[in-house]
């Protein structure tokens, strides 16, 4: 079972640059949720199921997310991405992104590679872990925040 720690609802998300994207938040079966894009365009309907879980070694507001998204192909179907969520109020959190290529540091520590379509794999629980973990240390700043109406 993954945490919840948000409540169903309207997510507006934002990058770097300060891009909005909206989203539909629901809470689905074993504690995840699923994000659905609801702006009008080629992605409407697109997104993710996702799972949080407590990060060994960071503080508490600090989750390892679990991102898979809704419309991959067969031979995609096992494929998640994972990274670091930073709760920062009842309705508010900052995404961490790896990249494998640009946070070095962090994919050493645990051996971590980069995959087919540029997501980092990881070999095995304690890895994912232990990279992520260095990745929250690293101080690197969010990319996306999250903001849940």
């Amino acid at each position: 079972m993954s945490l919840q720690p948000f409540a169903a609802g309207a997510v507006t998300t934002t990058d770097a640059r300060g891009k909005p994207i909206h989203y539909a938040l629901k809470k689905i079966a074993r504690g995840r949720y699923r994000m659905t894009q609801t702006d009008r365009g080629s992605d409407f309907g697109q997104g993710f199921e996702l799972g949080f879980f407590p990060l060994p070694g960071a503080p508490s507001n600090v989750l390892v997310y679990q991102a898979a998204s809704l419309d991959h192909t067969a031979a995609g179907a096992n494929l998640r991405y994972y990274g670091v969520l930073v709760v920062t109020g009842q309705k508010s959190a900052k995404e961490i992104r790896p990249d494998c290529e640009k946070d070095a540091r962090a994919a050493r520590a645990s051996r971590t590679r980069m995959g087919r379509d540029g997501a980092c794999t990881f070999r095995d629980r304690n890895a994912l872990e232990k990279s992520l973990l260095a990745l929250w240390k690293s101080r690197k700043k969010p990319e996306h925040s999250y903001t849940l109406k």
